[in-house]
């Protein structure tokens, strides 16, 4: 049993070394379904009241339903950091009576309350074909990777915030460029790619070569020449 939870922890530590934050939750779901021998994972974070989906790995409209009715019925108990254990569906007069008799979909569940100090931040969902998948130990060991889920949605504001810097000094930088200027840009990037091959830039551009020579004195781009040094020699 030791070396299980070894084990675990050490897979723990790995998935901690990514740096995308959904990536890192649906790594953790992957982990988490092949240890417990699950059938679909989800991961949801809390928007004021609500449950979001922020990553996901095999689940149907039914679970999101599901998750969203034992959210609106159990919050206080889950805010408490209760886990809420299913372990035959079928069976548990808890569920919505729509899931519960629903023949698809998956044969137990578990969703553990995930925490960023005091404050509950997310949901982790797995679920099973299988009756009875997870033991007490399962349910004790399945609590450790909420640290992985919690730096996953809490790293995720930070990381939309620096996406969205990025998008808007690009958009920035578009609106404040001349389109002769990104034409410019875009021919000299062409030219040095392409060993100042007119031909071969022209059909990549789809136009002439005459109108690439054009373009040249239009942007006041002098002509480089290939040294001979460069060329290579001919084949015999």
């Amino acid at each position: 049993m030791k070396k299980r939870t070894d084990l675990i922890d050490q897979l723990a530590d790995l998935v901690v070394g990514s740096d995308e934050p959904r990536r890192l939750a649906e790594r953790t779901l992957d982990v988490l379904i092949s240890l417990n021998n699950g059938r679909s994972g989800a991961v949801f974070s809390r928007e004021d009241d609500r449950m979001t989906l922020f990553a996901s790995r095999g689940i149907d409209q039914h679970v999101l339903d599901a998750v969203e009715t034992i959210w609106t019925r159990y919050r206080d108990s889950l805010s408490k950091g209760e886990t809420f254990y299913v372990p035959e569906r079928l069976a548990d007069r808890r569920l919505d009576k729509k899931f519960a008799a629903e023949r698809s979909g998956p044969t137990s569940l578990a969703i553990v309350p995930v925490f960023e100090g005091e404050s509950l931040v997310a949901l982790l969902y797995v679920d099973s074909l299988d009756p009875h998948f997870l033991t007490v130990a399962d349910l004790e060991r399945l609590k450790k990777f909420t640290r992985i889920v919690a730096k996953a949605v809490g790293d995720s504001s930070t990381h939309d915030e620096r996406v969205q810097e990025r998008a808007e000094a690009w958009e920035n930088y578009l609106e404040r460029t001349p389109v002769e200027d990104l034409e410019r840009e875009k021919l000299l990037l062409l030219l040095n790619r392409n060993e100042w091959n007119i031909a071969r830039v022209a059909r990549l551009m789809g136009v002439t070569r005459r109108t690439i020579y054009l373009r040249l004195q239009r942007y006041n781009i002098p002509r480089e020449r290939i040294r001979k040094s460069q060329l290579r020699p001919a084949r015999a």
